[in-house]
């Protein structure tokens, strides 16, 4: 009797030893499992996150009296938009009637990023967001109060300005992606308005902004204003397809921004007096060409002037620039 139960207190032993090693293997199991999934996760992280060199496709683009020809390609290094958005400033404007004509300068930009090897054609397209930044930092401490286009409207047609401040409007043509992930970041930091000109036939391509990013960016001092569907040379082509690209550029921003899209930038400066009287049909209030110079109501509000910005172009030699009467 004793023996046999001495038989059965070994095999139930073998048991739990078996079922103490099932449930070792299977902790085991787990824990491989959870360190892959962190593993596999960390590692996307990095890469998204990381400072490597990302090549985008950008549409050509004929620029017409223009220094330079836009690329198809523009490349740069990434760098991740705070997804924080710092505040406004609150103080309402106190807005003054003045006796000279008022003249407003309106800047250009095109791509903000380090330019990379194989962009030269693109040189004077490109800013280096060191400068870019200097370029803010040197109009904050000077005064300006950058407009939205709301505000460029009120200026140019009633002849005011802001109580105690200079001002300058911001712009950025072709809805480019570095204006999100560079630009975007920066404007936030300085407190400032900018209006970026979209291309909509582009919106969601890798080389350019999202409709998500644009949304985001709208509800945080960026305007988005019409550049045609397809960038085309609008002074090169028939009445019925200039009014196409501006009447279906204006639905879309319209459409998907909830708002009056006012203003609009001519591709690569390319217009006539047809294309500015399809642009009023169109109830286009303002747009802004590539000729050089500061803006005034004098030189009407369809054709209005803007200072392009170059990449070798100082802090100091913009303030000089833009600097008003």
């Amino acid at each position: 009797m004793a023996a046999k139960k001495n038989k059965l207190q070994l095999r139930n032993g073998k048991k739990n030893k078996k079922e103490l090693g099932l449930i070792a293997a299977t902790v085991l199991m787990l824990a491989l499992l959870i360190a892959g999934l962190f593993y596999t996760r960390t590692e996307a992280y990095l890469a998204r996150h990381s400072q490597a060199t990302t090549t985008v496709q950008q549409p050509k683009k004929v620029v017409e009296g223009a220094e330079s020809t836009e690329a198809a390609e523009m490349t740069a290094e990434t760098t991740e938009a705070p997804s924080a958005p710092a505040p406004a400033p609150s103080t309402e404007l106190v807005w003054e009637k003045q006796d000279a004509p008022v003249q407003l300068p309106i800047l250009m930009y095109h791509a903000i990023h380090v330019m990379a090897p194989g962009e030269e054609a693109n040189a004077n397209l490109i800013v280096d967001p060191t400068t870019f930044e200097s370029h803010l930092k040197a109009l904050q401490e000077a005064g300006y109060y950058a407009v939205s286009p709301e505000e460029a409207y009120k200026i140019l047609t009633e002849n005011v300005l802001p109580q105690g401040k200079k001002v300058v409007w911001l712009t950025f043509d072709d809805s480019l992606w570095d204006f999100y992930d560079i630009a975007y970041p920066l404007l936030k930091q300085y407190q400032m308005q900018a209006t970026n000109n979209v291309i909509t036939g582009t919106v969601g391509q890798e080389a350019n902004l999202s409709l998500e990013e644009m949304k985001e960016m709208k509800e945080n001092g960026i305007s988005l204003q019409g550049h045609t569907v397809t960038h085309p040379p609008l002074a090169t082509i028939e009445a019925s397809l200039q009014q196409s690209e501006l009447a279906d550029s204006k639905t879309y921003l319209d459409s998907n921004l909830n708002q009056d899209t006012i203003s609009f930038a001519y591709p690569s400066g390319s217009y006539s007096e047809e294309t500015m009287a399809i642009a009023e049909q169109n109830n286009y209030k303002m747009a802004l060409t590539t000729n050089e110079g500061l803006a005034s109501a004098a030189d009407g509000l369809l054709s209005l002037n803007r200072v392009r910005v170059l990449p070798y172009m100082t802090a100091e030699m913009l303030l000089q620039t833009i600097a008003t009467p």
